[in-house]
């Protein structure tokens, strides 16, 4: 059984855990419309350079991928 104190250490815990997310959230649609920006300008220059590789993924999943990881690593900074 959880004593007083217990469940409201569980309880701030939860709400740091729901704030995280809601901060990861914001920096992820921030982020997003750059990192589609970026992929679509590498797809533009990939279609001049006849050497280039093509990219396996659409312009959306590459720039959704690129800033989930620029947020997790400005979030875990």
């Amino acid at each position: 059984m959880l004593s007083p104190t217990q469940s409201k250490t569980f309880e701030h815990v939860l709400r740091e855990r729901r704030s995280e997310r809601a901060q990861m959230r914001q920096l992820f649609l921030i982020s997003y419309p750059f990192c589609l920006a970026a992929a679509i300008a590498k797809r533009l220059a990939a279609q001049f350079d006849e050497g280039a590789a093509r990219a396996d993924q659409s312009v959306f999943a590459e720039a959704r991928s690129a800033a989930y990881a620029a947020v997790g690593y400005a979030f875990h900074a």
